[in-house]
């Protein structure tokens, strides 16, 4: 298992370290906006509130901008769209993309179960995102909480970017499960794509709305981060994504176990 482990990290590193930069740069974009904008956060706040409700939802800016918190929260929205999408392409490709390239029939014709192939590959993943996770929290906090003085909810950060994990968790799960009921690696690249377009439609409607009920419809709105860093992670909430992930993950696993390749 921990050879399998290993060799999952040294083939998924690149991708990694590629998110990661790009997680980097949006960061550093917002950092240096923030500068050249802190005079004038009033006046933008004050401008964005004109735009039509749907506009605000699409583009995370519900909260007040002059607030540590509101500023915080459009940045994090941002960077959540990045890590989510990565979460999306972890679950399509941690099993699928063998078949697709070729190499499945071998990989899963070693002296090792399948089963224990598939664990390797799912541990993996889930370690890679919580790196991301972990690296989004520190960047999040270096270039958007600390130049605002950082945030009156102390724990904030920490509570945000367990949810930021926590939010693609769930996403990994869904759509590793939908990989295996997927005929082609091409046809679950169009269905995880397709779902996570969903959820986010899903959440601009209930925001829009303003309609909370329909949080339970979309991982997106689970750990919403204004929810997160004024009230902490709900119970509830968190329960649904387990029951997600748990469920999603040992369906996938019994597919992916008993499907011809």
């Amino acid at each position: 298992m921990n050879a399998l482990i290993k060799n999952e990290f040294r083939l998924t590193r690149k991708m990694l370290l590629i998110w990661m930069g790009i997680v980097l740069v949006l960061c550093g974009f917002a950092y240096f906006e923030y500068l050249s904008l802190k005079d004038s956060l009033g006046e933008l706040t004050g401008l964005i509130s004109d735009f039509p409700k749907i506009l605000i939802a699409m583009f995370g800016v519900s909260g007040d901008l002059t607030s540590a918190l509101g500023w915080y929260g459009c940045i994090y929205y941002w960077v959540t769209m990045l890590t989510n999408s990565y979460a999306v392409y972890l679950g399509v490709s941690c099993v699928a993309k063998e078949r697709a390239q070729g190499t499945a029939e071998y990989l899963f014709t070693k002296p090792v179960s399948r089963n224990t192939v598939i664990c390797g590959k799912v541990v993996a993943s889930i370690c890679n995102l919580f790196v991301l996770a972990a690296f989004s929290g520190l960047c999040n906090y270096f270039t958007a909480i600390l130049p605002l003085g950082g945030l009156e909810q102390r724990e904030a950060a920490l509570t945000t970017t367990i949810g930021l994990f926590l939010t693609e968790l769930t996403l990994f799960a869904i759509t590793l499960l939908i990989s295996g009921l997927a005929k082609s690696y091409k046809g679950a690249v169009r269905l995880g794509t397709g779902i996570l377009l969903s959820f986010y439609g899903i959440s601009i409607a209930a925001e829009y709305l303003e309609v909370p009920a329909m949080y339970y419809l979309t991982p997106l709105k689970y750990f919403d981060v204004y929810t997160v860093a004024a009230g902490g992670i709900y119970i509830s909430f968190f329960l649904l994504a387990m029951i997600i992930v748990i469920g999603s993950v040992v369906a996938a696993q019994k597919i992916w176990t008993a499907r011809e390749i």
